[in-house]
């Protein structure tokens, strides 16, 4: 485009008609005439949610194949196998118009290496991101955000240090290892970070309970996960609903359970068969 508004205006044709021609906005033909040379490629960086986010790449190879059809470009994507969301791809492509001077073109072009995506920067991530990342499994973890947490550990000790005494403490709780529990409570009450030797006291005042849970494989979870849904229909009828009511919604819901469980099972069976 830069080349043709340049030709255009060499040959006396007024701004209006350039952007006419070449499809732009006034104030895009005034800034490449400013230039003295062509734009550098612009560089995407994640400008959109993690919706479209494993599309870009596609997405910014066939924009600079010349496609400007987001339709045409969603079609492509599922019949690859891939469920894109209509709107976010609509307001990806929409993104890149905007950033072309074209918003409302949506003609094919020629090819030309007009965006490319920067795969090396992502955006600081925030203490809570972190957080989680620190109790993540490690083989769940995209291959950024391993590199993310390294250099952040080698950029802080204090930081390493608490992201070992993390995970030591996922693995007893995954792997059920509750006998290490004393050792790793030692540990950080002399190391810890004030935030965690604030969680070791809270243990430590119901020691057993926790040791036997970190150790054994039965719970109480289905137990409250129950008493969590009682509550819950219970909010619903506003307190309002009497034993028979409530008895009536509990049991529908466990036939409905019930039924389901049952399909699937057969399923499973037929398929196996």
């Amino acid at each position: 485009m830069y080349q043709r508004i340049q030709g255009l205006h060499s040959k006396k044709v007024d701004i209006a008609n350039i952007a006419r021609q070449v499809g732009s906005s006034r104030r895009t033909v005034y800034r490449y005439l400013h230039m003295k040379s062509p734009p550098e490629p612009a560089v995407i960086q994640h400008i959109e949610p993690k919706a479209v986010e494993p599309y870009v790449p596609y997405l910014l190879q066939r924009w600079n194949e010349g496609c400007r059809n987001a339709e045409q470009m969603l079609r492509e994507l599922k019949e690859m196998g891939y469920s894109p969301s209509r709107s976010s791809v609509g307001r990806f492509i929409t993104r890149l118009r905007h950033d072309s001077g074209k918003a409302r073109s949506f003609k094919s072009e020629k090819t030309e290496t007009i965006y490319q995506q920067s795969v090396q920067k992502h955006r600081p991530l925030s203490p809570l991101q972190v957080a989680r990342l620190f109790l993540s499994k490690v083989e769940k973890r995209k291959e950024w955000e391993k590199q993310y947490l390294e250099k952040l550990c080698a950029i802080d000790s204090e930081v390493a240090q608490t992201y070992e005494q993390v995970q030591e403490f996922m693995v007893m709780l995954r792997q059920l290892e509750g006998n290490g529990l004393g050792e790793w409570l030692k540990k950080v009450k002399v190391l810890g970070v004030k935030e965690l030797q604030a969680f070791a006291k809270g243990l430590e005042k119901d020691y057993e309970a926790v040791k036997t849970g970190l150790s054994l494989k039965w719970n109480n979870g289905g137990s409250e996960g129950q008493i969590n849904r009682l509550k819950l229909l219970k909010r619903q009828t506003y307190g309002q609903a009497g034993f028979e009511l409530m008895r009536r919604r509990v049991l529908h819901r466990e036939v409905k359970v019930e039924r389901k469980q049952r399909k699937k099972k057969k399923a499973v069976t037929e398929k196996a068969a």
